[in-house]
């Protein structure tokens, strides 16, 4: 990363909300002097190199200023560190009950000797007097307030402000685990058993008969119907009726797939499963734990900040409406915010609360103040993975083997304050169904508000509880029928063109079947029996299991908006702009290489986490994306600046896919609008007798890379900086910033670019062209329309392009949920020590559809991450409910088992990625589904060791050996 040039007080102002001047600044201001070493450009610069004549990263391009010790992660940074700031760094910290059970009475400081009371002490009293509200996505009660009763474990009574370190240590190591600090007085109701419930879904499909293309019933067909609420529970009312209204069908065809079951299972015909599957709590446990600095510029008016947030877009808004509101409404004309790298992500960021409290924080400090959490206040305030609890039902035809019904009941546990639980229950009942194709199905999933600390959207999204209980019941209906488990798997693959759960067609080739035989003939699987007995034999108290897991994991939100920036300097340098965030995926590497295929070099430079610059889109967002109407759609679209979605949260599994789709877009009108015309125009002038023939470079995809340098039928190679300067003397396109949009299909539109009507899948498109070459232009006809071009140039720098025909998918394709997917199976095998119930790992192999892989070691390096995950939810984490749990505030390494190097196999792993279909496969997001058939194959793999099924995760040693006694 280097230093950026903009100071605080010269900043450009980019966007406005509110009467507030909000400026991105994802890179942090004088570097260099804060790194703790220093790196030259042309070390920098060596993460890639040329293999065969083709360039190929060699290792992250962010990994010379991590391993050299430079501060790249926002939780590095003091005031000392920024430019313009006082030198003098203030700390916060946070109060929290440990009790929800009685009234808060208040807390006393009186004991804190002089040097270590705070200067300011904020309470619900202050939030209240001026008029301070949190952001509605968080709901209320930011501060507890005397008299009430927390609303859950770990809520936040108040924020202690100190102007010294010393000051601030020294009350925390006096205050943090002080039981007696907080004054409760009587017992009360818990507040969550007076909330409704955060969500409730049902997906009702029934298909049609003799398979027929279209459903009898199902959400995509029928729409979706939701419940009324009695006594804090779902009520599904209605008369059954199949002709009535979509509930009353929905209600009427569930009624008949109860009644078919039953039947079925009477004259024993279907043999029907029916199972409770338990998941636990846990902790993402990254290792920056979060972190916030603030500070407020009385003098310029602006407000500084240092998030470590997965939505920086969102906290721009958010934080600029809390600023209106608090006192200092009418103070602040700037907002600036530094996104830099935030550390371990994967959801444990995404629209985390915890930043606002930094921002109250700086509001009412006299200086810059830092608000960290350690480990012990991650652990009681971070974001969790949602428990749930899984009533299930499997009927599978005993003639056929195939699957006939499934049914679920599932409750889920959000925690006291919201966040995505909504849309993690939903995603977890579409995904229940995983790789196989279900005829009937009625799945009902209901989120509950409790005591516990708010649960996220943790990696896997509630697929990963889902597919796990689902994969538990193949193997175990398998062991009733007697039948191998990979011939039931094979009778209810589903194949390309069958609907999911909710009438659905999964977008493209689904190959699980060519995997399922990539497994079957793994010598592990295919020796197992062979095996057990040899190792049992040879290892006196152990036993000996093999198991496996397949899952397919749903990417993307239906609301998907990426935005990219790709420009190209005269010297040929490549800088690409996104809004995303790097949490450990590679995406900045990645896109990095991406660009490469229209451009034939990797991008010099990728700054990540940008906000403001959209702006030159100049695009507006008016509706919920996933309620809008077609009308209302229709209306919108007709204003060439509106988008359903301005901009999104950057989430593990979406960068492939979703931001790789609109770099190569970008990247591409580079080429075929700047590059390939450039090409020409030197081929023509030094390569050909172009005033008597003509060269017939006309397609734009006749050019090829090689080595970094454009050739095409023949002609002399060109590199990128020849190629570049000649682009920009011609006043050709040298800069393209576009933004997308899917909701399970990619918008389209028509775009006039120098004169050519294009069909793209962007619905905005802004341009930049080069400012033309006197001595050049001179000798051409151009001369008018490269200034023309350089005067059109008025949005932010940018030609903004109004777009035309636009065609936007559906607004019922919402009741489609997913229709993207990648998917992952893992084969392990296991031995079980009789005496602790200790699992060793003794070999993995996992194989993995990844489509059009960008960058193979950081796919890998997901595999490898995924499986100790995998391993961690399967047999060691997990976090006790309620007043045991993380929000009594005592948790940490010394208490939550993570796995370690000893438990994942590290010199054992194997994997194996299938190859893409063709040279243009898309890339899909992987990121989730590396984790999640890791735990059904450790489940199945510990039965086969000790003929013992668990229901209730984690299985920890202790169940184990419990278990077997």
């Amino acid at each position: 990363m280097e230093p950026s040039n903009t100071s605080r007080r010269t900043f450009i102002k980019q966007c406005v909300i509110g009467g507030v001047a909000v400026y991105s600044a994802p890179l942090l201001w004088e570097m260099s002097r804060a790194n703790a070493a220093i790196v030259s450009p042309e070390l920098a610069a060596q993460w890639q190199t040329q293999v065969n004549g083709q360039s190929k990263p060699k290792f992250r391009n962010d990994g010379i200023a991590k391993v050299t010790g430079q501060k790249v992660y926002g939780r590095d940074y003091r005031a000392m560190d920024m430019e313009g700031w006082p030198k003098q760094q203030g700390y916060a910290f946070i109060l929290r009950a440990a009790d929800a059970s009685h009234v808060y009475q208040g807390f006393s400081l009186d004991h804190l000797p002089a040097s270590a009371k705070p200067y300011k002490v904020i309470t619900a009293a202050d939030l209240a007097r001026d008029k301070i509200k949190l952001p509605d996505f968080y709901g209320d009660n930011m501060l507890l307030a005397e008299g009430q009763t927390a609303d859950y474990l770990g809520h936040a009574v108040a924020i202690l402000l100190f102007d010294s370190f010393p000051a601030f240590k020294q009350a925390k190591s006096l205050l943090q685990f002080d039981q007696t600090l907080l004054r409760f007085g009587e017992q009360t109701p818990f507040v969550s058993d007076t909330k409704d419930p955060y969500a409730s879904w049902r997906l009702i499909r029934v298909e049609g008969e003799d398979r027929a293309r279209e459903d009898l019933y199902s959400p995509l067909h029928d729409g979706l119907f939701f419940p009324s609420v009695k006594d804090r529970k779902p009520e599904w009312l209605g008369n059954p009726n199949a002709k009535g209204t979509v509930s009353e069908r929905g209600l009427y065809y569930a009624g008949e797939i109860d009644k078919q079951i039953a039947s079925a299972q009477a004259n024993q015909q279907w043999q029907v499963l029916e199972r409770e599957y338990r998941t636990q709590i846990i902790d993402p446990m990254m290792m920056e734990p979060e972190a916030f600095n603030g500070w407020y510029d009385a003098t310029s008016q602006t407000f500084h900040t240092v998030i470590t947030s997965q939505s920086p877009q969102d906290f721009q808004e958010m934080a600029v409406h809390m600023l209106l509101s608090s006192p200092l409404a009418g103070k602040v004309k700037h907002l600036v915010v530094h996104s830099p790298y935030i550390g371990g992500g994967f959801g444990a960021k995404d629209h985390s609360i915890f930043p606002y409290y930094g921002v109250i924080a700086a509001v009412y400090a006299k200086g810059p103040i830092r608000l960290a959490n350690d480990r012990f206040e991650q652990f009681q305030s971070g974001l969790k993975r949602h428990p749930f609890i899984m009533k299930s039902r499997l009927a599978v035809d005993k003639s056929t083997l195939k699957i006939q019904a499934l049914t679920s009941q599932m409750t889920v546990d959000g925690g006291g304050r919201v966040n995505f639980t909504p849309s993690v229950t939903s995603v977890g009942a579409t995904a229940m169904q995983s790789i196989y194709y279900t005829p009937r199905n009625d799945i009902i999933a209901t989120a509950y508000a409790s005591r516990n600390p708010d649960a996220g959207s943790m990696r896997g999204y509630g697929t990963l509880q889902s597919m796990t209980a689902m994969e538990c019941m193949i193997h175990e209906i398998a062991d009733e029928l007697k039948v191998d488990p990979f011939k039931l798997r094979a009778a209810n693959v589903m194949e390309s063109g069958q609907r999911n759960t909710q009438g659905a067609i999964p977008n493209g080739t689904l190959r699980y079947r060519e995997m399922l035989d990539m497994a079957e003939q793994d010598p592990v699987w295919q020796n197992r029996a062979v095996n057990k007995k040899d190792y049992e034999a040879k290892h006196p108290g152990m036993r000996y299991g093999v198991g496996f897991g397949i899952a397919t994991k749903d990417y993307g939100t239906g609301a998907a908006a990426p935005s990219a920036a790709v420009r190209l300097a005269k010297d040929g340098k490549i800088t690409l702009e996104i809004g995303f965030i790097e949490m450990g995926t590679g995406t900045q590497t990645s896109q990095a290489v991406v660009v490469s295929d229209a451009l034939g070099n990797f991008a010099d430079e990728v700054k990540l986490a940008e906000v403001d610059i959209w702006d030159a889109m100049q695009l507006v967002q008016t509706d919920n994306p996933y309620i809008i109407s077609q009308q209302r759609q229709d209306e919108m679209a007709a204003n060439p600046r509106w988008t359903p979605v301005k901009a999104m949260a950057s989430s593990a599994s979406m960068s492939a896919y979703y931001q790789s789709h609109v770099t190569r877009i970008a990247a591409d009108v580079i080429y075929r609008h700047g590059l390939w015309p450039a090409a020409v125009s030197i081929w023509n002038e030094l390569y050909f007798n172009t005033p008597m023939g003509s060269t017939n470079l006309h397609n734009a995809r006749d050019g090829r890379w090689v080595d970094g340098k454009l050739t095409a039928l023949g002609f002399p190679p060109l590199s990128i900086d020849i190629l570049a300067k000649r682009a920009h003397d011609m006043g050709l396109v040298v800069g393209v910033m576009g933004h997308a949009f899917n909701r399970w299909a990619w918008a389209e539109a028509d775009f006039d670019i120098l004169g050519t009507k294009e069909r793209l899948a962007l619905d905005a498109l802004a341009l930049q062209y080069g400012e033309g070459n006197a001595t050049f232009a001179a000798t051409s006809d151009t001369t008018m329309s490269i200034k023309a071009r350089q005067a059109s140039m008025k949005s932010n720098g940018y030609h903004l392009i109004d777009r035309q025909a636009m065609s936007y998918p559906k607004a019922e394709l919402n009741n489609a949920m997913v229709t993207y997917y990648a998917p992952c199976a893992t084969l392990v095998e296991v031995a079980v020590n009789e005496g602790n119930g200790e699992v060793t790992l003794l070999s993995s192999h996992t194989w993995l559809e990844a489509g059009k892989v960008i960058v193979k070691e950081l796919v890998e390096g997901q595999i490898q991450g995924g499986l100790a995950m995998g391993i961690g939810h399967a047999l060691h984490e997990g976090l006790p409910p309620f007043e045991a749990g993380a929000g009594n505030g005592t948790w940490n390494l010394n208490r939550y088992q993570v796995p370690l190097a000893r438990h994942v196999g590290v010199w054992d792993q194997r994997h194996t990625i299938l190859p893409q279909l063709s040279d243009n496969d898309p890339s899909r997001g992987i990121a989730e589904v590396v984790m999640i058939p890791v735990v059904a194959a450790l489940i199945e793999a510990v039965y086969q060791a000790t003929h013992v099924r668990f229901y209730d995760l984690p299985m920890t040693a202790k169940k184990i050996k419990e278990a077997m006694a």
